[in-house]
């Protein structure tokens, strides 16, 4: 019995480190990459980024975001005016 469930935990660890990302693709294939991070995703679809960790880099996000913010409100702005 015990033989079997150490042969079971290997096989799921040895499914852990093949599990594939998954995503379709553009072609509606499933992407072939090896999935890791959130939800088994591969680089290209989500799985390693976690955002900035410190806190200059969490400051350098909230400026880059305002600015982009502040962008947009001005476009608006003046496509309200055309309008």
């Amino acid at each position: 019995m015990r033989a079997w469930l150490e042969m079971a935990a290997r096989l799921e660890r040895q499914e852990a480190r093949n599990r594939r990302c998954g995503a379709r693709t553009r072609a509606g294939t499933p992407c072939r990459a090896q999935g890791s991070g959130r939800g088994n995703r591969c680089k290209n679809h989500g799985g390693l980024c976690t955002g900035a960790r410190s806190a200059e880099g969490r400051a350098r996000i909230a400026a880059a975001q305002r600015k982009r913010w502040a962008a947009w409100r001005a476009q608006r702005a003046r496509n309200e005016e055309i309008a």
